[in-house]
């Protein structure tokens, strides 16, 4: 998907990370390829930022203070089935694929992030939550 593809679909990602930094890069780099972002410090901000508008893709950290990413997303999918959630994490070998899919988790990305299969992954997941923009 193209980066003017991805502008005219402006699709609004939440990005839950504890990382300043890492939250102020990927809001940078989501931003630049024409996605519109909100982000949250850990998995309660994001909660609450989930109750104050709809988002089309949610990206968080699986290591965050006061609830994980997995955490998280379990809280999601108890309301929403749909929304795509891709989890960013450091510790892809050790966790168990059995429990990243009952948090509902879409995709898993490892760190360190490369920035060219985030775009992949987060354009993979805009074309199949919006068909007709494909």
């Amino acid at each position: 998907m193209s980066a003017q593809r991805l502008n005219d679909a402006k699709q609004k990602v939440l990005v839950v990370d504890d990382d300043c930094m890492l939250r102020e890069l990927l809001t940078d780099y989501l931003e630049q390829v024409g996605f519109e972002v909100r982000t949250a410090p850990d998995g309660r901000a994001g909660l609450h930022a989930l109750g104050e508008c709809h988002f089309d893709l949610i990206l968080t950290d699986y290591r965050m203070p006061t609830m994980t990413g997995l955490e998280m997303a379990a809280c999601i999918r108890r309301s929403d089935a749909v929304t795509p959630i891709i989890l960013i994490t450091g510790d892809l070998y050790t966790l168990d694929p059995e429990v990243i899919a009952q948090a509902g988790i879409t995709r898993v990305l490892p760190k360190p992030l490369q920035m060219n299969e985030l775009l992949n992954k987060c354009s993979l997941v805009a074309v199949q939550n919006n068909p007709q923009r494909s």
